[in-house]
């Protein structure tokens, strides 16, 4: 196994929130679904695990690390035979917030295919975008 560094894609969302507001929203998991690409989140009780469903079949997801005094939020999420690590930080900017969500492509997956499961998380944070502005 190479100990190359893989492709990194880092996606970010800028929202009129303060941090306490931004990382309230995201902390709470059923918030995902507001995105469009998870649905019918449920808690599994199961090591903090929430089992939903996506396009392309079940899938599980779990926070690994929550500090709301630093503001991360990072989480593992499990779907079609791949794991995903997802380092998400949200720091204040100005009176509002912004928050990154940073993926190491995972193994088992092409620079190519990693680059194309993501174009849709774009409309996800739209999606959070808007929710967070109502």
């Amino acid at each position: 196994m190479s100990k190359e560094p893989r492709k990194v894609i880092v996606k970010t969302l800028t929202t009129s929130k303060d941090v306490h507001g931004a990382f309230t929203y995201f902390e709470d998991m059923k918030n995902l679904e507001a995105g469009g690409a998870i649905k019918s989140l449920v808690k599994t009780g199961d090591g903090g695990w929430w089992s939903g469903d996506t396009p392309a079949g079940k899938a599980r997801i779990r926070h690994t690390l929550v500090s709301k005094e630093h503001g991360i939020l990072d989480h593992v999420f499990a779907g079609q035979g791949i794991t995903w690590d997802v380092y998400v930080r949200i720091v204040p900017n100005n009176g509002g917030a912004t928050v990154s969500w940073t993926f190491v492509r995972p193994n088992g997956m092409t620079d190519g295919q990693f680059e194309e499961q993501l174009k849709a998380f774009d409309t996800e944070i739209e999606n959070w975008e808007r929710d967070l502005e109502k």
